[in-house]
């Protein structure tokens, strides 16, 4: 074991007994915003999230410890309601790798974009001991201390720790109850959540080709759990035959649309199971219609970052 990974080690348990021994805060009332009750404290459980790092010039040679803007996705969700995962979460935030036992900071050893283009592995952030999903939920946790693995779970390979780093939680912009009553009916089209990879605080783009995560919409059991990398025209957006009146053809008009995180598309005429999941081999080229207003872009789809099969998201796709 290198010295790197040794110092990686200890700072595991250093992270683990900070929060054995960290004091409870008072919580407030559970939100009503969710259709079942966020109780403090509970839905206590370790909580895994994949890492989907946004457009940065990283790592910086100059400042090592420069946080890492990303978007993480709950890893993994599960439908039972005695589940402390079941909820899907999307959230946008930063990792900020910590100083080693020298009081040397590693930037974290991520395939970063836009200099790399895929991700191609799973890369997860996993705060050792248990927390409550619930507190995180209702806004009372916004920062985590974990460890950065380069896979997880589901991943072929054996995973192997590259970092210890804090999270911080800028903006909740998917939560979603997997509700696994047998009455909720499946949609029928294909449907993904949209997130840029553009970075925080850049103007947005006048057109061209850009990239984006999307996440599969998990509605019904038993459902799967796949986050794909693709890249839209936004040139070739119009407004469908079913397009509503808030749809335009005016892309100061409908980029900005776009880019809203969590944005629900469908790709209508692919039915929605996981044997017809979006896939580079099987579906580079796709036509995704805004759940919102009916908007279309013509979109490739670059490379599968992450699937898993409901309802308890744990076997491989």
């Amino acid at each position: 074991m290198n010295q790197k990974k040794i110092i990686v080690v200890l700072l595991v348990a250093i992270i683990s007994s900070w929060y054995c021994n960290a004091k409870s805060q008072p919580t407030p009332t559970p939100s009503s915003k969710y259709p079942v009750p966020l109780i403090p404290g509970q839905r206590n459980a370790v909580h895994g999230w994949l890492i989907l790092p946004l457009d940065q010039f990283l790592p910086n040679p100059n400042d090592p410890a420069q946080p890492v803007q990303a978007y993480f996705s709950h890893h993994t969700p599960e439908f039972p309601t005695d589940s402390p995962h079941d909820f899907q979460i999307i959230f946008l935030g930063t990792l900020t790798p910590l100083s080693s036992g020298e009081n040397i900071t590693y930037p974290i050893d991520l395939p970063y974009p836009p200099a790399s283009e895929l991700l191609q592995y799973e890369f997860t952030f996993t705060p050792p001991p248990p927390f409550s999903l619930n507190d995180l939920l209702s806004g009372q946790i916004k920062q985590l201390l974990g460890v950065v693995y380069n896979g997880s779970f589901d991943t072929p390979y054996e995973r192997e720790a590259i970092s210890v780093a804090t999270l911080d939680i800028y903006e909740l912009t998917t939560a979603t109850y997997l509700n696994d009553s047998q009455s909720i009916q499946s949609y029928t089209s294909q449907r993904y959540l949209s997130y840029p990879r553009l970075g925080m605080g850049l103007p947005l783009p006048s057109g061209g080709q850009h990239h984006f995560y999307w996440a599969h919409e998990i509605h019904a059991v038993p459902d799967f759990d796949q986050v794909v990398h693709v890249v839209i025209d936004l040139d070739s957006c119009v407004c469908g035959n079913n397009a509503t009146n808030g749809c335009s053809n005016d892309p100061t008009q409908y980029i900005p649309t776009v880019y809203q995180a969590a944005s629900s598309w469908e790709i209508q005429g692919i039915p929605n199971d996981v044997e017809h999941r979006l896939l580079p081999e099987t579906t580079p080229y796709i036509q995704a219609t805004l759940v919102s207003n009916g908007l279309t872009c013509k979109a490739e789809v670059v490379e599968q970052i992450h699937c898993v099969l409901g309802p308890m998201f744990y076997e491989i796709c």
